[in-house]
């Protein structure tokens, strides 16, 4: 081997040049959102030690230099050991490219070898020709090198949305910008072998504007890419690394400008140099920023008790509890406009004859009322089974639950200590020394509360896996009042439990892996009495004002405007249905076609209002409609509760 490969031959492959080059391979790495470990270091490994280096020892082979070349200020003369080298090396890269990354990064790498040989190859010779030649540079070492080094990162093809043209294109400006300097010590050395540069053509001072020009646009599209993901505090940190690049190369402008001689070898390998270890440096800190624990949302699954009445069931129980002509209209309008075809309960009451009642007073009257005490009873009886049944429906959950590191209960509808938290523990024998945590009375938006708080865990500890349950029995709190408030919230909640993992690792659970982008939240203090939760005598007692809707409505758009989120941004929306005309107000609101909110109105129409686990059935639905082509789309949540408060929480399909 030693006979075959000399030291000549190696130094002729240029290898440490690979560090000039290594910045477009941890953008990318730094940008993907899924990282293959073991591809990427294959394909960092492939591009970097053996296409780059066959690529520059073919080059030194066709064009035989005698003088300065990138990376080589003597450069020996090649044999035609260096050739077969390159052609060992460009096979090698291809077969390992195939069998450890796979086959779209392969594929990628025999297009950039062939573009590098007609590049130099004596019978094309693209860089001959100052455009052409250019142009190809630019394609293959920018916005193709990109995308080849994402494929063998993320293991996909980089969809080509709007975000990722921007930054196709600022690679692409990058390379522009670069290129015409690294030619322009070469000029007479070029024109004896018949090629005529870019930089040639451009003059020396012209080649120093023109690459000024050139990353002004690579920082243009790289500006649009990062604002366009709402990432624009990067750009500027990008900004940060690129200012000794500015210096120095404003620094040698002068000298040029002074002097022709100043664009030399010498000068030309400074500006290598630094741009590279700025540029270098700056990607690996966008690496070590965005490798930061994410969190993702995993296996929404949900539960309700056995008992399912139809609407008019439940509406017909009411009315029986009254002869005032007045009220049983009003239950009738309201009890119509609902929305709501079947609610469920934990009480087996609602369909039997009052002789028959287990919870209520058997009496038409439904007096004496049941006291707070046998609705906690109840609720204890009934809260902890519902939410094991929610947990249990989690594929693969005795497995997962060794894994779990943390436990949030979310409830308002009752109390009991020891809590649902710690029954679940007992119940599912989770580990002892998990932490955990309750969200208790805070409503309707509850969940949205815990998985903000679910998310920052995953986002301080990579290793977190936190379980989260929301259990609400809602009918418990049936109660025999007529005025405005009660005739609603009779007749729209009910019962039900859901249960997810939150975890900073994805999962294959459902077809893309659903990332947590965030999270916004707003208290509206004149809406401060028109969405309460008491506790009297008799139970629970709600106040809901029928002027919540008319306070989303208004309130929404605003809200969203002040953290900059558009509404057009959004593809797939999981809204609570606090109520049909909420629901319908918040479409008005932000001019949204109904069908976006279909899952919202499944929920409402199959369920009723459940309180705090009603945002995750709406989250499930639209889960499970995914299709491969909502990669990279968002979704909206949002639901609302005492306050009046609104809370919401941004998602993103991203690759599993």
């Amino acid at each position: 081997m030693s006979a075959f490969v000399d030291r000549n031959t190696i130094k002729l492959l240029r290898i440490p040049f690979s560090f000039f080059l290594a910045p477009l391979f941890l953008f990318a790495y730094s940008q993907a959102e899924t990282v293959m470990h073991r591809q990427a270091l294959w394909s960092f490994l492939i591009i970097h030690f053996l296409v780059y280096p066959a690529s520059n020892g073919y080059n030194s082979y066709i064009d035989r230099d005698e003088e300065s070349i990138g990376g080589l200020e003597k450069p020996p003369l090649p044999t035609v050991r260096l050739f077969y080298l390159t052609l060992f090396l460009d096979a090698l890269a291809t077969v390992l490219a195939f069998v450890f990354v796979n086959a779209l990064f392969a594929l990628c790498l025999v297009l950039y070898i062939a573009a590098s040989r007609a590049y130099s190859s004596r019978q094309i010779r693209l860089k001959k020709y100052p455009v052409a030649g250019f142009l190809t540079v630019v394609v293959f070492q920018g916005a193709f090198t990109y995308y080849m080094s994402m494929a063998g990162i993320s293991g996909a093809a980089l969809r080509l949305d709007t975000a990722n043209i921007f930054v196709l294109m600022g690679c692409s400006f990058q390379i522009a910008g670069a290129y015409p300097l690294t030619q322009v010590y070469q000029h007479e050395q070029d024109l004896r072998d018949g090629i005529v540069t870019l930089s040639y053509k451009l003059g020396y001072i012209g080649t120093f504007v023109f690459t000024a020009a050139m990353f002004l646009l690579c920082n243009m599209f790289y500006y649009l890419y990062f604002t366009t993901r709402e990432l624009g505090m990067i750009f500027y940190i990008v900004q940060v690394f690129f200012i000794p690049i500015v210096i120095w190369f404003g620094i040698w402008f002068s000298l040029v400008w002074k002097d022709r001689r100043q664009a030399n070898f010498r000068n030309t390998m400074r500006m290598n140099w630094v741009a590279a270890i700025c540029m270098n440096s700056c990607f690996i800190v966008l690496i070590i920023i965005n490798r930061i624990p994410l969190s993702y949302l995993s296996s929404i699954e949900t539960a309700v008790p056995e008992y399912g009445y139809a609407q008019e069931t439940l509406t017909d129980f009411y009315l029986r509890s009254t002869d005032d002509p007045v009220v049983r209209r009003k239950i009738r309008i309201v009890a119509g406009k609902t929305g709501i075809e079947k609610r469920y309960s934990v009480i087996p009451d609602f369909d039997k004859d009052p002789s028959e009642f287990e919870f209520f007073s058997r009496n038409v009257d439904l007096l004496p009322e049941p006291t707070l005490s046998e609705r906690m009873q109840l609720y204890q009886k009934h809260a902890t089974a519902l939410s094991r049944r929610a947990v249990g429906q989690i594929p693969g959950f005795e497995t997962i639950s060794k894994n779990i590191t943390h436990l949030i209960t979310v409830t308002c509808t009752g109390l009991f200590a020891p809590g649902l938290d710690v029954e679940l523990m007992r119940e599912l024998k989770l580990n002892p020394s998990i932490e955990r945590s309750s969200v208790n009375f805070m409503g309707c938006n509850a969940a949205i509360l815990a998985l903000r708080n679910a998310d920052a865990i995953c986002k301080s500890n990579a290793h977190a896996k936190v379980l989260v349950v929301c259990t609400e029995l809602c009918s418990i709190h049936f109660q025999k009042r007529y005025n405005d408030d009660y005739l609603l919230s009779n007749m729209i909640f009910g019962d039900g439990a859901a249960a997810l993992l939150v975890s900073s690792q994805p999962d294959e659970r459902y077809l893309h892996a659903v990332k947590i982008d965030g999270f916004n939240s707003m208290v509206l203090h004149n809406g401060y009495s028109d969405m309460a939760w008491q506790l009297s005598e008799t139970g629970f007692i709600m106040n809901l004002s029928s002027y919540v809707p008319d306070l989303i409505r208004e309130n929404i758009g605003p809200m969203l405007g002040a953290v900059g989120l558009k509404a057009e941004d959004y593809r797939h929306w999981a809204v609570h249905p606090g109520g049909k005309r909420i629901v319908d107000d918040f479409a008005a609101a932000l001019e949204l076609d109904k069908c976006l909110l279909g899952p919202t109105y499944n929920v409402l129409k199959n369920y009723g209002n459940m309180s705090s686990p009603t945002v995750l059935f709406v989250l499930k639905e639209v889960l499970e409609k995914a299709t491969p082509a909502h990669l990279g789309n968002r979704i909206f949540a949002a639901a609302f509760g005492p306050g009046l408060s609104i809370e919401t929480m941004q998602l993103r399909y991203v690759q599993a």
